[in-house]
Protein backbone atom coordinates (compact mmCIF):
# COMPACT_ATOMS: atom_id res chain seq x y z
CA UNK A 1 0.00 0.00 0.00
CA UNK A 2 1.27 3.38 -0.67
CA UNK A 3 -0.49 6.74 1.03
CA UNK A 4 -0.85 9.11 -1.72
CA UNK A 5 -0.28 12.53 0.02
CA UNK A 6 -2.63 15.74 -1.32
CA UNK A 7 0.46 17.40 -2.58
CA UNK A 8 0.82 14.50 -5.32
CA UNK A 9 -3.44 14.49 -6.36
CA UNK A 10 -3.68 18.36 -6.89
CA UNK A 11 -0.73 18.14 -9.35
CA UNK A 12 -2.79 15.53 -10.59
CA UNK A 13 -6.38 16.73 -10.30
CA UNK A 14 -4.52 19.96 -12.11
CA UNK A 15 -3.28 18.16 -15.23
CA UNK A 16 0.18 19.21 -14.40
CA UNK A 17 2.17 16.57 -16.40
CA UNK A 18 5.45 16.06 -14.44
CA UNK A 19 7.44 12.70 -12.68
CA UNK A 20 5.05 12.71 -10.20
CA UNK A 21 2.07 12.75 -11.87
CA UNK A 22 3.19 10.30 -14.70
CA UNK A 23 4.15 8.07 -12.00
CA UNK A 24 0.91 8.50 -10.56
CA UNK A 25 -0.56 7.32 -13.84
CA UNK A 26 1.28 4.42 -13.72
CA UNK A 27 0.41 3.67 -10.30
CA UNK A 28 -2.87 3.88 -11.55
CA UNK A 29 -2.97 1.25 -14.02
CA UNK A 30 -1.52 -1.46 -11.94
CA UNK A 31 -2.99 -3.62 -9.91
CA UNK A 32 0.21 -4.53 -8.31
CA UNK A 33 0.09 -1.45 -6.24
CA UNK A 34 -2.23 -0.68 -3.65
CA UNK A 35 -3.17 3.64 -3.40
CA UNK A 36 -4.79 4.18 0.19
CA UNK A 37 -5.30 8.07 1.34
CA UNK A 38 -6.45 9.60 4.73
CA UNK A 39 -9.63 11.00 5.01
CA UNK A 40 -8.10 14.28 5.91
CA UNK A 41 -5.78 13.91 2.43
CA UNK A 42 -9.30 13.78 1.06
CA UNK A 43 -10.37 16.77 2.51
CA UNK A 44 -7.21 18.72 1.66
CA UNK A 45 -7.48 18.08 -1.85
CA UNK A 46 -11.17 18.92 -2.24
CA UNK A 47 -11.45 22.29 -0.42
CA UNK A 48 -8.98 23.35 -3.48
CA UNK A 49 -11.45 22.57 -6.16
CA UNK A 50 -13.64 25.88 -7.46
CA UNK A 51 -16.21 23.72 -10.01
CA UNK A 52 -18.45 21.49 -8.10
CA UNK A 53 -18.13 19.67 -11.08
CA UNK A 54 -14.51 18.59 -10.40
CA UNK A 55 -15.33 18.41 -6.70
CA UNK A 56 -18.03 15.97 -7.46
CA UNK A 57 -15.73 13.91 -9.57
CA UNK A 58 -12.53 13.71 -7.61
CA UNK A 59 -14.68 12.87 -4.43
CA UNK A 60 -15.99 10.40 -6.23
CA UNK A 61 -12.53 8.91 -7.20
CA UNK A 62 -10.85 9.24 -3.67
CA UNK A 63 -13.37 7.65 -2.19
CA UNK A 64 -13.25 4.63 -3.84
CA UNK A 65 -9.54 4.16 -2.69
CA UNK A 66 -8.66 2.27 0.16
CA UNK A 67 -8.81 4.45 3.28
CA UNK A 68 -6.51 4.70 5.91
CA UNK A 69 -7.43 5.71 9.53
CA UNK A 70 -5.31 6.98 12.28
CA UNK A 71 -6.73 5.60 15.66
CA UNK A 72 -5.95 7.57 18.73
CA UNK A 73 -2.81 5.87 19.09
CA UNK A 74 -1.95 7.37 16.04
CA UNK A 75 -2.95 10.84 17.24
CA UNK A 76 -0.64 10.16 20.69
CA UNK A 77 2.22 9.22 18.05
CA UNK A 78 1.85 12.16 15.55
CA UNK A 79 1.90 14.50 18.61
CA UNK A 80 4.97 12.57 19.96
CA UNK A 81 6.38 13.02 16.49
CA UNK A 82 5.94 16.81 16.18
CA UNK A 83 7.44 17.22 19.54
CA UNK A 84 10.75 15.22 18.66
CA UNK A 85 11.24 17.15 15.82
CA UNK A 86 10.92 20.14 17.48
CA UNK A 87 13.40 19.44 19.39
CA UNK A 88 15.80 18.46 17.17
CA UNK A 89 14.82 22.41 15.69
CA UNK A 90 12.90 20.93 12.86
CA UNK A 91 9.79 22.91 12.54
CA UNK A 92 6.98 21.10 10.64
CA UNK A 93 4.35 23.44 9.22
CA UNK A 94 1.64 21.91 10.10
CA UNK A 95 0.04 18.65 12.63
CA UNK A 96 -1.75 16.94 9.55
CA UNK A 97 1.48 16.86 8.02
CA UNK A 98 2.81 14.78 11.66
CA UNK A 99 -0.52 12.96 11.50
CA UNK A 100 0.12 12.15 8.22
CA UNK A 101 3.37 10.86 8.78
CA UNK A 102 2.11 8.92 11.99
CA UNK A 103 -0.21 7.05 10.44
CA UNK A 104 1.89 5.99 7.44
CA UNK A 105 4.67 4.73 9.73
CA UNK A 106 1.69 2.77 11.75
CA UNK A 107 0.81 1.42 8.69
CA UNK A 108 4.44 0.31 7.50
CA UNK A 109 2.76 2.18 4.22
CA UNK A 110 5.66 4.69 2.09
CA UNK A 111 4.13 7.86 1.39
CA UNK A 112 4.10 9.60 -2.24
CA UNK A 113 4.60 13.17 -1.95
CA UNK A 114 5.71 16.34 -3.03
CA UNK A 115 5.91 18.20 0.10
CA UNK A 116 9.41 18.73 1.07
CA UNK A 117 8.57 18.67 5.13
CA UNK A 118 7.94 14.94 4.14
CA UNK A 119 11.37 14.53 3.70
CA UNK A 120 12.53 15.95 7.13
CA UNK A 121 10.19 13.88 8.97
CA UNK A 122 11.35 10.56 7.57
CA UNK A 123 15.37 12.10 7.96
CA UNK A 124 14.22 11.84 11.74
CA UNK A 125 11.75 9.09 11.93
CA UNK A 126 10.52 5.59 10.80
CA UNK A 127 8.73 7.00 8.05
CA UNK A 128 9.39 6.02 3.92
CA UNK A 129 8.82 8.23 1.17
CA UNK A 130 7.55 6.52 -2.12
CA UNK A 131 10.59 6.89 -4.51
CA UNK A 132 9.44 8.07 -8.47
CA UNK A 133 10.31 5.72 -10.86
CA UNK A 134 10.84 7.66 -14.08
CA UNK A 135 8.57 6.60 -16.90
CA UNK A 136 9.71 4.21 -19.62
CA UNK A 137 11.00 6.41 -22.84
CA UNK A 138 11.54 3.08 -24.81
CA UNK A 139 8.56 2.57 -27.33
Amino acid sequence: MIVVDSSVWASYFNGNHTPATESLDILLDTEEESLAVLPVIITEVLQGFRSDRGFDEAAAFLTKLSIVEPDIATHVAAADLYRKLRKRGISIRGTIDCLIAATCIGHEAPLFTLDRDFAAIARHSDLRLFTLTEPSSNP
